[in-house]
């Protein structure tokens, strides 16, 4: 269950920079501290089960997400029978559904 031992060179400019005091302690216990919660045992994957047993869809609301639209600008489009384009923004999230849509401004 120990961190496993490895051993590193650096001579990114002709000598070893690793013969710098504290620099190899401090090189190790970083890539430890990175790598220990993704790859040394034990590894942990946690579950809700509450969740999971309740029967509820996985992707539901954990947040709120307030989306505040100020102004478009450079709106390219042409309407039909000649004008300014009616601009409008739709919401989806990973092409579901339009989840709601801004007032439509005319002839703006």
């Amino acid at each position: 269950m120990q961190p496993p031992d490895f051993d590193f060179v650096l001579k990114p400019v002709g000598f070893d920079l690793s013969l710098i005091p504290g620099l190899t302690p401090f090189i190790t216990s970083t890539v430890h501290s990175i790598l220990g919660p993704m790859m040394y045992d034990p590894n942990s994957f946690t579950l809700n089960l509450e969740q999971l047993l309740s029967g509820a869809p996985l992707d539901t609301a954990i947040g709120v997400l307030a989306v505040t639209v100020h102004n478009g600008r450079g709106i390219k489009g042409t309407k039909m029978g000649g004008g300014n384009p009616d601009p409008y923004i739709s919401f989806a999230i990973n092409g579901r559904a339009e989840l709601a849509r801004t007032s439509t401004c005319h002839s703006t």
